[in-house]
C-alpha cells in the first residue's frame, strides 16, 4: 500500500497540520494525533520514523493538527498568566476541526480514534468530555488514546510556573532545571540525535504549562469521568514529568471508568516520557492501531467494549 500525503488548513486556516492517507479507499477509523506542548503537528511525522505514515501504511488516515499557537494554527490568545480554561478552549477549536476532516474524509470509515500525547492527550480528554455532552455530534467518535499525562506532579515541578510572564511562549531553555533528564537507554538514537526533529520543536505557550501545573492537576478526574468513549491510556514506567506508578494509574483508570465503557489502563514500561517515541516506541505505536480497529469493530459489535447491543 502506498501513501500520499497532504498539507491540512482547518476552519478557514485557523487550524493547520499534515496528513498521510492510504491510496486505497479507508476502511477504517480516522486517526487524529493531538500532539504535547513545546511541539507541532509534525512531531508525529519524524522522517524515518512517522507515526502518521505507518498508520496510513496499515490502511488508517492519520491526521496531525498543530494545536492553537502552534505550527501555523492561530492563537487563542490567552493570557500567559492563565493556568485554567486553555485546554478545553483548545478542545472546542478541535472539535470543530475534526468535524470538518470528517466531513471530507468520511467515506467508508466508520468513524474517528483521537490520539493524545502529553498536554495533547489532556486536550484529547477534554475533547472526548466535550464530545460526549453534545446531543447530536456532527461526527462519529470511536475512541481514545491517550499517553504521557498524570495528575501527580514530581516535586520539582511543583510551583515550577508560578512566576508571573509577560511573554505569551516559554522558549525550550527555560525548562532547564526544571525537568529531570531520563535514563538514556529509554531514549533511541534518532531522539537523542535531534537532527530530524528540530521543525518539531518550538515555543511552549506558558498557559499551557502553568495549566498542566495548575488547573489540569485540579480538574483532571473531573474531565476523565465525563468521557464517555473507550480509552486506551498508557504512562510511561520512567515518566520524568509525571509521578508514574500503579496506584496513579489505577486512580486515573477508576475515573475514566465512571463515563467510558471500556478503559485499558497501564504503566508502559521501559520508556520515558514521550513513550511513542522512546526505545520501545513502535510496540506502543502498533498497540495504537490495534486499539483503533477494536474500535471501529466495536461501531457494529459493540459486545467487543463490554456494551450492551443497541435495540
Amino acid at each position: 500500500m502506498s501513501v500520499t500525503r497532504e498539507k491540512l488548513e482547518l476552519l478557514g486556516g485557523r487550524i493547520t497540520g499534515i496528513a498521510a492517507l492510504p491510496t486505497e479507499p479507508p476502511e477504517k477509523a480516522l486517526l487524529v494525533y493531538v500532539h504535547g506542548g513545546g511541539a507541532n503537528a509534525t512531531s508525529f511525522d519524524i522522517p524515518g520514523h512517522s507515526q502518521l505514515e505507518l498508520a496510513a501504511l496499515n490502511g488508517f488516515p492519520a491526521f496531525a493538527l498543530d494545536r492553537p499557537g502552534s505550527g501555523d494554527s492561530v492563537s487563542l490568545g490567552f493570557s500567559p498568566d492563565s493556568d485554567s480554561g486553555l485546554m478545553r478552549a483548545n478542545a472546542e477549536r478541535l472539535l470543530d476541526a475534526v468535524g470538518e476532516l470528517w466531513q471530507q474524509h468520511q467515506q467508508g470509515s466508520p468513524g474517528v480514534v483521537l490520539v493524545g500525547c502529553s498536554i495533547g492527550g489532556a486536550i484529547t480528554l477534554h475533547l472526548a468530555a466535550l464530545w460526549g455532552a453534545l446531543t447530536d455530534p456532527s461526527w462519529p467518535l470511536l475512541g481514545v488514546a491517550v499517553s504521557d499525562i498524570g495528575q501527580v506532579l514530581p516535586p520539582a515541578m511543583v510551583g515550577a510556573w508560578d512566576a508571573p510572564s509577560d511573554t505569551e511562549y516559554a522558549g525550550l531553555e527555560q525548562l532547564a532545571g526544571k525537568i529531570s533528564m531520563p535514563p538514556l537507554w529509554t531514549v533511541p538514537a534518532y531522539v537523542l540525535g535531534a537532527a530530524d526533529r528540530r521543525e518539531s520543536f518550538q515555543p511552549a505557550l506558558h498557559a499551557e504549562l502553568k495549566e498542566v501545573a495548575g488547573g489540569w492537576v485540579r480538574e483532571w478526574s473531573d474531565v476523565a469521568s465525563r468521557v464517555t468513549v473507550p480509552v486506551h491510556y498508557r504512562l510511561a514506567e520512567l515518566d520524568n514529568l509525571w509521578v508514574a506508578g500503579e496506584d496513579g494509574v489505577t486512580a486515573f483508570a477508576a475515573a475514566l471508568r465512571a463515563g467510558s465503557p471500556y478503559v485499558d489502563a497501564a504503566l508502559f514500561p521501559g520508556s520515558s516520557h514521550v513513550i511513542a517515541n522512546s526505545i520501545a516506541g513502535y510496540e506502543y505505536r502498533f498497540q495504537v492501531l490495534g486499539f483503533a480497529e477494536r474500535c471501529a469493530a466495536a461501531a457494529t459489535t459493540p459486545e467487543l467494549l463490554g456494551r450492551a447491543p443497541q435495540s
